[in-house]
């Protein structure tokens, strides 16, 4: 008893399988598929598989710097702040999941920090970087973490700049992944009173005796 008890706690932590999933994460994907070092997309383009842009317009960039992830990121200010959003599929209503992303500064053109804001539901946050130390082949990629609860099946995440006009923020590499469901708060005390009463049960069951060539 006490081990399936112990299994059901432990179970309330696992989640289930999630096929959340968002694609061209890493913007390798594009119309045309050659880019040389970057191509300007303005609101409405169509060549980011996966993405659309909603305002402004940004930049994807090819060998004009280092990428966190593969060989191309975006800059979400081309000459104007731009806004991008996806879609990530299969989520569960409810539930909370993380989207990580890497984020780094042009590092040619002020503002020195780069803001952008990012949100889906009704969940948002902002993010920043700075310039400073960085250079087109050491970007000083950092991975952010940004948390949502998810409002619909198929759900809108969306990167938009904050400031500046140009030279803004750079985003590669986004992924989401589901939030486990936290341990109860009462199960460290659930599994505490079950070893006390296992200990309880070993201390109070008689001596066993065994029988040898017939004789007690």
């Amino acid at each position: 008893m006490r081990r399936y008890v112990f299994a059901a706690i432990l179970a309330s932590s696992v989640s289930p399988a999630s096929s959340a999933r968002l694609v061209n994460g890493s913007f390798e994907q594009s119309t045309p598929a050659t880019v040389t070092q970057t191509l300007t997309l303005s609101a409405g383009s169509t060549a980011l598989p996966g993405w659309i842009i909603t305002s402004g317009n940004i930049d994807l960039v090819s060998t004009y710097w280092k990428a966190s992830s593969g060989g191309r990121s975006i800059d979400l200010s081309g000459t104007e702040r731009g806004t991008i959003s996806t879609t990530v599929y299969g989520t569960i209503i409810g539930r909370t999941y993380d989207v990580r992303f890497d984020m780094a500064a042009n590092p040619e053109g002020q503002p020195n920090a780069k803001v952008i804001r990012v949100s889906a539901g009704l969940d948002s946050a902002n993010f920043n970087r700075n310039r400073a130390g960085g250079s087109l082949s050491a970007m000083n990629w950092a991975t952010m973490l940004f948390s949502f609860t998810s409002s619909a099946v198929d759900q809108l995440l969306t990167f938009r700049a904050v400031n500046g006009t140009a030279s803004g923020a750079a985003i590669d590499n986004v992924r989401v992944s589901l939030q486990p469901i936290p341990l109860p708060a009462t199960a460290p005390l659930a599994l505490l009173g079950l070893a006390g009463l296992a200990l309880l049960r070993r201390r109070k069951a008689p001596p066993l005796v065994r029988m040898r060539d017939g004789v007690l």
